[in-house]
């Protein structure tokens, strides 16, 4: 990966950057691969070495390193920070670093740190869920422990104590600790062994000059187009609806002095169009949107 310094930053915060801290020993895969989408994976290792990331984007990340490093140092009595587990799935060594193991007694209490919005925060997110349990079954698998529960400590980057105060659904705290539930064991089990599949049979179909398989709507993080209520001059929504008559109807209730519209704000796949997978460039199926987009 090529790292850009294009806003001028100190050399040391480029050098920070460039640096790999990151190792998933000698596994063939690491748990945070298994489930990202198998597409994803193979055109970042095909395109390593022309990627792209400017310095100046990877505040979120130093910053998240940064943690990890000074948590590794912190010591607390049944507290177990940074352990990579490994074990053979099918003839396929899968790791993963569990970021916080709590022994209670009577069973392990596993804690993941993320950086994250709050508006992700509000959302449901799956890969956490996942994650989360993949490394519940690896406590239990290597470490013959039990596991009571999976959570995620959340450090809220945009958090604003204003919205907080006003409002209900808003994380009243710059830090939340989120409960994620836990899965019956021979789930996890046959969930590890159909994304290591999944991800063998793209390496496969990508050796063989295939085409890979196609990301879903959920792996592209599909935004639905919605159609909002705009009171003229007005800088917040009335109402946002998923119809178009829906929000027309909505209009005509509105008093007669108000004069009003309604805004289309088009749907996307947000993960492609923000190139959050940094790899939409090379991607036939992004590009192959774009092409029915501008036809």
């Amino acid at each position: 990966m090529k790292i850009t310094n294009k806003h001028n930053v100190p050399e040391t915060l480029v050098a920070l950057a460039t640096r790999d801290y990151y190792s998933k020993g000698k596994s063939d895969y690491s748990v945070t691969e298994i489930i990202s989408p198998p597409r994803i994976q193979r055109l970042r290792r095909e395109h390593y070495n022309e990627i792209e990331q400017d310095v100046a984007d990877m505040l979120w990340m130093l910053l998240g390193t940064a943690l990890h490093v000074v948590a590794e140092r912190s010591e607390v009595a049944d507290h177990t920070n940074e352990e990579r587990l490994s074990i053979e799935v099918g003839g396929i060594i899968l790791s993963g670093a569990i970021d916080l193991q709590h022994d209670t007694g009577d069973g392990v209490n596993i804690t993941d740190y993320k950086f994250t919005s709050a508006w992700a925060l509000r959302n449901d997110k799956p890969d956490w869920e996942q994650q989360q349990n993949i490394y519940a079954w690896l406590v239990h698998k290597v470490k013959k422990e039990k596991v009571k529960g999976v959570r995620i400590c959340a450090f809220i980057r945009d958090w604003n104590r204003r919205e907080s105060m006003v409002r209900a659904d808003y994380p009243q705290a710059p830090i939340q600790v989120i409960q994620i539930p836990l899965w019956d064991f021979d789930k996890t089990e046959s969930f590890i062994k159909e994304r290591i599949a999944m991800h063998n049979n793209a390496k496969f179909e990508m050796d063989m000059g295939e085409e890979l398989p196609l990301c879903t709507e959920e792996d592209r993080w599909i935004r639905e187009t919605k159609f909002a209520v705009m009171k003229t001059g007005g800088k917040r929504a009335v109402r946002v609806l998923d119809t178009e008559e829906e929000a027309e109807a909505v209009l005509k209730e509105l008093p007669a002095k108000d004069k009003g519209f309604v805004e289309i704000r088009k749907g996307e796949a947000v993960r492609c169009t923000g190139n959050f997978c940094g790899v939409s460039q090379w991607c036939s199926q992004y590009q192959a949107t774009l092409i029915e987009e501008q036809a």
